[in-house]
């Protein structure tokens, strides 16, 4: 497969848009390419727009789970500067939703088992790929495939995220929840005749995070750091002088193994209920989103391969003395390391699909996050350079095989 073909896979998987559904269009897609190439696979449907896509190439064990989601998330076009659905290249980037979150590499995954299929590469071993539906919110295409048993005997999982050249072995959990607050209505000259929702949520609020942070001290894991609570959004009233009936805020937590999130959400809750029946307030907590953290093994036989691999990839890039400033500051900020021409192994805030996958296996199983990609998941003019998305397709096509050997 020449390069204008790897970028025609990766345009038209741009061209779809999967935001937050429709990844059955996705799954029909490379279904297509992978019925062409001769490569076993079934489209396993979820709803009327929504599915997973399962790919097996070689049999028996070991098996290498590889992994990537097809849904994107919403696009603010006015924010723009090119069509988010239209793969643009400017200079050495290629821009568009989800290019690097994560269609890229979903694509790097795809070509690599096909030429290994067309140049008739031994695999001593089963590659199963899972394309899953609903990342971006829930993980439910994970979920599903790992109630279906997809994940039961699979001894590694690689996910091709956009780690860049990081291989992530860790992630946080998440918590996303909403929190509503029900009053009643009045002019607010007459406050008692109503119950302010607004006046309920932000008294419950205050007690949330101080309850939580009191939880959150002295909790620190080694890999993964420490929670990170965050209140993101806060809706309710209408206009100055009326008494609001409705209030909602949404939190989002990232979690560590430390303090789980069923403890989280059961301090919530007592801290809800008390102060209902203490006040005339009627507060509720909705969860969201509940993925567990997961850490894996440093030292896990993919991620040595990885490093071998890749390393020799990543030293061809010779960054420019800014792009490696730009790539320390951005490392700081998110709290991770960098290297510009070692390949680092760490933990990560960000969940992945692994929290469904692996709901079994939340420690020491052989997982690592390694796929095309940079900082700018779910921004406007998410990007990626053009040589980075090539050189994962040659690094996988060389990875996926090597894992299968002594």
């Amino acid at each position: 497969m020449d390069e204008q073909q790897k970028m025609a896979i990766l345009e038209k998987l741009i061209s779809i848009q999967s935001v937050n559904d429709h990844e059955l269009t996705v799954a029909q897609y490379l279904k297509t390419l992978l019925d062409q190439a001769g490569i076993e696979n079934e489209i396993r449907p979820i709803n009327d727009t929504r599915a997973n896509l399962v790919a097996t190439l070689g049999s028996g064990k070991p098996i290498l789970a590889i992994s990537g989601h097809m849904d994107v998330v919403a696009v603010d076009r006015d924010n723009w500067q090119t069509d988010p659905f239209k793969l643009t290249q400017k200079e050495d980037l290629l821009y568009g939703r989800g290019v690097t979150d994560m269609k890229s590499g979903l694509a790097a995954l795809i070509i690599a088992m096909i030429e290994l299929k067309e140049k008739h590469v031994p695999i001593k071993g089963t590659i199963r790929l899972l394309a899953t539906a609903g990342e971006e919110v829930g993980q439910l295409g994970a979920e599903t495939l790992t109630s279906d048993g997809f994940m039961k005997d699979v001894d590694t999982l690689l996910i091709a995220e956009p780690s860049g050249y990081r291989a992530v072995y860790a992630n946080k959990g998440e918590l996303d929840l909403t929190i509503t607050s029900k009053g009643k209505a009045a002019h607010s000259s007459m406050p008692k005749l109503g119950n302010n929702a607004v006046q309920h949520l932000m008294n419950v609020l205050a007690q949330l995070q101080a309850k939580v942070t009191t939880l959150m001290q002295d909790k620190r894991n080694s890999v993964l750091g420490e929670t990170v609570y965050n209140l993101d959004v806060i809706k309710g009233g209408n206009q100055v002088n009326a008494i609001t009936s409705l209030a909602t805020a949404q939190i989002n937590i990232r979690t560590i193994p430390e303090l789980p999130n069923t403890e989280i959400l059961k301090t919530m809750n007592a801290v809800i209920a008390d102060y209902n029946q203490k006040t005339n307030g009627a507060v509720g907590l909705k969860v969201d989103m509940d993925i567990v953290p997961i850490i894996g093994k440093e030292n896990a036989k993919i991620i040595q391969l990885i490093k071998q691999i890749a390393e020799p990839y990543m030293a061809k890039q010779q960054l420019p003395a800014a792009d490696i400033a730009q790539g320390e500051r951005a490392a700081q900020a998110t709290g991770m390391s960098f290297s510009a021409d070692k390949i680092l192994t760490m933990g990560v805030s960000g969940g992945t699909d692994a929290s469904k996958f692996l709901i079994d296996h939340q420690q020491d199983f052989n997982y690592v996050v390694f796929g095309p990609g940079n900082d700018t998941p779910h921004q406007d003019n998410e990007s990626i350079a053009k040589q980075m998305y090539f050189d994962f397709i040659a690094i996988y096509e060389q990875l996926l095989p090597a894992y299968f050997e002594a």
